[in-house]
């Protein structure tokens, strides 16, 4: 019998249309925001901060996932992306319902990051930016998915091994720095953790909800 434990990995020059669509319009998109003049007063208007989204700034949840701080902010965010995008669209579909679906399921694993993060640091003067949140949802539920569709349960030790290792890399991430550039606490790793455990447990009931015929539980 074939081994269906293991991850399926796929090559970037395989990867399904989704993901790398997904990975170039977060590099396309910084490109353009490259362009501009004063990318200070983007982040003003478009970031997430804690102060506006209590005002009622719903909106930038979902704007502050489109910039980024620069473009190895960019670059690592779009490798990510690419990486585990992979088998989550997959598991929905490569058709036009499948894609719909893949974009909602980002956008909202961002979302639920982002308010997150702002829950933590309420009423603090800060502004997030990235997709990093909701490239870490697409993680959460890639941990969960093997060949064939088979999704794993949450407390798989797959599963739990993965995610202990994940949670532990951005505690010591948002105290110390080994990145050229990046300065210790910068990373906003309340934003991974919450994206990651999002979807870690949203993809079996967005599986279920809007794919069930292509979801398979391993036991």
């Amino acid at each position: 019998m074939p081994d269906t434990s293991r991850r399926h990995h796929e090559p970037a020059f395989n990867a399904p249309w989704p993901a790398l669509l997904l990975c170039v319009f977060i590099l396309g998109l910084y490109g353009l925001q490259s362009m501009v003049s004063d990318e200070q007063l983007l982040f003003i208007n478009f970031g997430l901060s804690p102060i506006l989204l209590a005002q009622g700034h719903w909106s930038s949840l979902i704007t502050s996932l489109f910039l980024h701080g620069n473009w190895l902010h960019a670059g690592i965010n779009a490798v990510m992306a690419l990486a585990f995008a992979a088998p989550v669209a997959r598991a929905f579909g490569l058709g036009f319902r499948g894609f719909l679906s893949f974009l909602a399921f980002y956008l909202v694993c961002g979302m639920a990051a982002g308010l997150g993060y702002c829950l933590i640091h309420m009423n603090q003067d800060v502004i997030l930016v990235g997709a990093s949140g909701a490239v870490s949802g697409l993680m959460g539920a890639a941990m969960r998915l093997r060949i064939e569709g088979l999704l794993l349960p949450i407390l798989s030790k797959p599963v739990i091994g993965a995610s202990v290792v994940w949670i532990g890399i951005n505690l010591f991430a948002g105290f110390f720095t080994f990145m050229p550039g990046v300065e210790a606490g910068s990373i906003a790793w309340e934003a991974h953790v919450f994206g990651y455990i999002f979807g870690l447990l949203l993809i079996g009931a967005w599986l279920g909800a809007f794919h069930r015929d292509r979801l398979r539980t391993l036991q």
